[in-house]
């Protein structure tokens, strides 16, 4: 394999997850209002979610990574990049969806998983800060449109571009988050 296809498919697998990697950010940007557990506790005493987990957040976030998602896959059309293609429109909507939900429902489990452990918002928790949210666009892409997951990270130089979204997730994460301190939209830089 010649070093230009290994940097294609490493860029590849960055592009196709673009859905999931905008859907946090703009959750946060777009949150805020009544969280979606309401004020609930588990029967831990502890709160469900977390007043950071909002139903605003989610709509917000699902969309804008759909909408980017969309603009990705329009972008590789129009540049006649075969490599970076989502498919037919069809395809392209159904795979960002699940990636932008998928991604926010890892969002919410992980902050689930958090209350649970007694860890308080914004509380670091290392590796599930960084992976829940990608865990979450996984497993939707798994369970609800396989093929397309199989298509561009397992066949092939696939598996570089999923080792590639392995390895640049926890970076982007702190990134985005340092971004999100500064702007005053996160409480903590992590």
């Amino acid at each position: 394999m010649l070093l230009s296809d290994i940097l294609m498919a490493a860029f590849a697998g960055f592009w196709f997850f673009l859905a999931a990697y905008a859907a946090n950010p703009c959750a946060v940007l777009f949150g805020g209002g009544r969280p979606m557990d309401g004020g609930r506790t588990h029967k831990d005493g502890r709160r469900l979610l977390g007043d950071g987990k909002t139903w605003k957040g989610t709509v917000g976030g699902t969309i804008c990574g759909i909408v980017l998602g969309l603009l990705a896959a329009g972008a590789a059309d129009l540049a006649g990049v075969v490599e970076l293609s989502y498919g037919t429109l069809l395809q392209v909507l159904w795979a960002c969806f699940l990636l932008a939900f998928g991604s926010m429902c890892g969002d919410i489990t992980g902050s689930y998983v958090k209350r649970r452990l007694g860890r308080k918002r914004g509380a670091r928790t290392p590796i599930l800060d960084q992976y829940d949210f990608f865990i979450g666009s996984i497993l939707f892409l798994l369970v609800g449109y396989s093929s397309w997951f199989t298509e561009r990270y397992w066949d092939g130089p696939g598996k570089i571009g999923l080792l590639t979204i392995l390895i640049l997730t926890p970076i982007l994460h702190r990134v985005v988050n340092i971004i999100g301190h500064k702007m005053g939209k996160k409480d903590v830089p992590w």
